[in-house]
């Protein structure tokens, strides 16, 4: 339900409201407000468009592997639009959902559809937990605790599993045969769609590399938001505290991850010394300047345009 979702996102965003107010004054949100450096946004804007291109180009290559043929303007098109649809709904479900749909539909396929979107996702956990452990050795654990790597190492085991079951079309079918009634059919398809993936290890390499570009791409947004308002705090700990905030909104328990993003910014920059304004302010700037592709989705579906534009 939706509901529960947006009265977390409004009380995370009252309770943050009323500590920026009590601790640091609305005169200092005003200041901070009026020195925004432009460029730096900007160099926020690229790095969210980096992230959308190294997903359009990951999702291109597992629907190659899975025998569905796309071009990437078209895909590009798809991705922006799942964009404007992600912004309205918890955690990655309007993407996903979105392209799930989108793909499918047009070939007819909406089980191997799926089954990318599942093959995604566990490429996706590898990717994070490269990032996340690269991060320890930059003062991860300090920052996030010692659970830090081990919360990594979690997550590339999940994928590894998942990865692997992949390769044993016995054991998916096993597993789709043990879904409630009303799944089982999907299900089905899906598990005979993930058999018969031909990803194999050059291409798997490729999809991991993408899914790290544009992991780090979403943790540095952070990096170029602070330095639009002047935070001192040094990068690694922005490009931490980024990550981190890239992890805590794929968690569906907000809506567009609003809210919990400015509270893992204000807990975790706060033991570098961040004032909560600025803290909100890192969060909240890395989130409207990620609205610029989720607009441009907006446009295309508005238009009904199939692909993207190409520059004149």
């Amino acid at each position: 339900m939706i509901w529960p979702k947006v009265f977390v996102s409004a009380a995370l965003l009252a309770w943050l409201g009323v500590r920026m107010v009590q601790r640091d004054g609305v005169e200092t949100l005003a200041d901070r407000l009026a020195g925004i450096d432009p460029p730096w946004l900007c160099v926020a804007i690229a790095l969210h468009f980096a992230a959308v291109l190294a997903g359009v180009a990951r999702w291109r290559l597992l629907l190659r592997a899975a025998g569905l043929a796309c071009g990437s303007a078209r895909l590009l098109r798809s991705f922006l639009v799942g964009r404007f649809v992600g912004a309205f709904t918890p955690s990655t479900t309007g993407l996903d959902g979105w392209r799930l749909y989108d793909v499918g539909r047009e070939h007819g396929a909406m089980g191997t559809s799926a089954a990318v979107i599942v093959v995604e996702k566990l490429v996706g956990l590898i990717g994070m937990a490269l990032v996340c452990a690269a991060l320890v050795p930059l003062g991860g654990v300090e920052l996030l605790g010692p659970g830090a790597l081990c919360a990594a190492l979690g997550m590339a085991a999940v994928a590894a599993l998942g990865l692997s079951l992949i390769r044993r079309p016995d054991r998916l079918a096993w597993c789709a045969n043990k879904l409630p009634r009303r799944l089982r059919a999907i299900g089905t398809k899906v598990a005979d769609a993930l058999g018969t993936s031909r990803l194999g290890g050059p291409d798997l390499a490729r999809a991991v590399s993408l899914g790290v570009l544009s992991h780090i791409s979403l943790s540095g947004v952070s990096v170029a938001t602070a330095l639009a308002i002047g935070v001192d705090a040094s990068p690694a700990t922005l490009l931490i505290v980024g990550n981190a905030i890239t992890l805590a909104v794929l968690l569906p328990v907000s809506v567009g991850g609003v809210g919990v993003r400015e509270g893992v910014a204000v807990v975790l920059l706060a033991s570098a010394g961040v004032s909560s304004t600025d803290a909100v302010l890192v969060a909240l700037l890395g989130y409207l300047t990620g609205q610029v592709p989720a607009i441009l989705g907006g446009g295309l579906l508005l238009t009904g345009s199939r692909e993207v534009p190409s520059p004149a």
